[in-house]
């Protein structure tokens, strides 16, 4: 059975879909967070906003109606495959692998595993991300896991707050079985709003770190992204992570276009074992939202990255461009610069500890 028949919604939960942003007096606890200022309004509401490290996108600009209505109506006629993925049904259950090991869902949503311990991130597993059921689809046929799959979650991170990372009725699904949310400021209200227990949430401010494990560390880092879920933006914010996982270090892109913040992480740590990065759904209407594939390339220089793993494409259509375009591209890149890189099938698992995955399935 799949998620689209366990954790569909309904016409009348649509609403409940959009979440709860914090409000004026719930943010007022977010004003000594650095990258968080007031402004008022043209009405002189005084108004909460998290905002980016670059001076010139603090709050990203908003594609211009002509760019969106261009985009939908020019996109290449390879925006979606031609036909269904393959993909390996792993038993998500029983799976217990000695190293750190990934296993991907599609687009932004995969899990982290080692020696029974897992981390899920960013899971939608409906066949849509939007609050409407019509908009935004996923690909045919793509629907392969659901709250089935999963006995338990000992923690759930959470990127964002844009309908493609969190997904109401993926959360509603799955919400029993997770042990621990951590999710950057804000997202909390959301995740209360549904019914998730406010003892199981952490929420994380860029550079806070929380111990999940005894060998297993995660940190909130900088991105340059945005969010908001309904006509209010920026009042959650977003964030990348590096997950330590018995000393393997990992960093988790979430959605973000390229700027310094590559680097000055890349420094912290002292370099990134694994870097699972975005590359997928760039248009020049959200160039400062979503990297291009030379600057996926060039933060994974600025990580000091060992090597990489790709994310955000085969599943939905945002960008201008063919489905596998920014893979097929950062495949070259990498292979020119001498960056490897792994490209496991969907559900596939793959141990960080072993050379990286390059079968050819994704060109057609």
């Amino acid at each position: 059975m799949t998620c689209s028949a366990t954790c569909g919604i309904s016409q009348d939960s649509k609403n409940l879909a959009k979440g709860s942003s914090p409000n004026t007096e719930e943010m007022q606890r977010f004003s000594s967070v650095p990258n968080f200022e007031w402004k008022e309004d043209k009405n002189g509401i005084k108004k909460g906003y998290f905002t980016n490290l670059n001076p010139h996108t603090k709050h990203i600009k908003r594609a211009a109606w002509w760019e969106v209505a261009r985009f939908y109506l020019f996109k290449p006629k390879n925006a979606k495959p031609k036909h269904p993925l393959p993909f390996s049904q792993t038993n998500l259950k029983t799976l217990h692998t000695q190293n750190p090991a990934f296993v991907w869902f599609g687009h932004s949503s995969f899990m982290l595993e080692m020696q029974g311990f897992k981390i899920l991130v960013d899971p939608v597993f409906s066949n849509y991300a939007s609050p409407y059921p019509w908009i935004n689809r996923a690909f045919a046929s793509h629907i392969h896991w659901d709250k089935e799959d999963f006995d338990s979650i000992d923690v759930l991170v959470i990127t964002h707050d844009h309908y493609d990372h969190l997904d109401y009725p993926t959360i509603i699904a799955l919400k029993d079985k997770v042990k621990q949310f951590v999710v950057p400021l804000g997202v909390d209200s959301h995740l209360r709003f549904w019914g998730v227990d406010s003892q199981k949430i952490t929420e994380l401010q860029w550079w806070q770190s929380l111990k999940l494990a005894p060998s297993i560390t995660i940190t909130s880092t900088p991105s340059q992204h945005s969010s908001g879920r309904t006509i209010e933006w920026d009042r959650t914010l977003w964030s990348s992570y590096v997950l330590e996982m018995a000393g393997i270090k990992i960093f988790l892109s979430g959605d973000g276009g390229y700027y310094t913040h590559f680097k000055e992480i890349g420094e912290k740590f002292g370099g990134i074992d694994v870097a699972i990065l975005e590359n997928g759904q760039y248009n020049q209407a959200w160039r400062f939202s979503h990297s291009f594939t030379n600057e996926v390339l060039q933060a994974a220089v600025d990580l000091k990255a060992k090597m990489i793993i790709p994310i955000h494409y085969g599943r939905f259509v945002s960008g201008s461009h063919a489905w596998n375009e920014p893979l097929k591209n950062l495949i070259a890149l990498c292979d020119g610069a001498n960056i490897p890189i792994s490209v496991p099938m969907l559900g596939e698992v793959y141990d960080f500890t072993t050379p990286p995955k390059r079968e050819v399935w994704w060109d057609f």
